[in-house]
């Protein structure tokens, strides 16, 4: 697996990954489309992950406030590390300990985050949807820079 920044090549691969996943999760959202993923990651740094020269999956990071935006995993290639890869290439990008929000609903994710050392700090439930603000709670990770 290879962790590097997003490519202009990359751009259709990560809008489709953005655009199924969308489908399938946030079914607030009245029609999704593949331009979605240019609007959402508007100055962020995004990195990817890529295996066998296939895109498996994608983060996006706001370094003004250490703040993970997006972070999702191609279907076939979930519970195979990737999403464990970007996370620690992010920590090597960020300043801070990183916080992300998880929507209270998507179950699995919330599993994953704590699984890679995130904890909740806040519920939104006055948000649409509902979702936790979860921080990395690492912080040893982050002295030294």
């Amino acid at each position: 697996m290879i962790i590097r920044e997003l490519t202009a090549a990359d751009r259709p691969a990560v809008a489709d990954i953005y655009l199924v996943d969308r489908q399938r999760f946030f079914p607030w959202v009245a029609q999704p489309e593949l331009a979605d993923f240019e609007r959402d990651s508007n100055h962020e740094l995004v990195l990817v992950a890529e295996i066998d020269g296939e895109i498996a999956g994608f983060i996006s990071f706001y370094r003004l406030e250490n703040f993970i935006h997006l972070l999702f995993v191609s279907p076939k290639h979930q519970r195979c590390g990737v999403g464990h890869a970007l996370i620690e290439a992010m920590r090597q990008q960020a300043t801070a300990p990183m916080t992300l929000k998880c929507v209270t609903t998507n179950e699995n994710a919330l599993i994953f985050y704590r699984r890679e050392g995130f904890e909740i700090i806040r519920e939104d439930r006055f948000a649409v949807p509902n979702n936790y603000t979860l921080k990395d709670t690492h912080e040893e990770r982050y002295w030294y820079r």
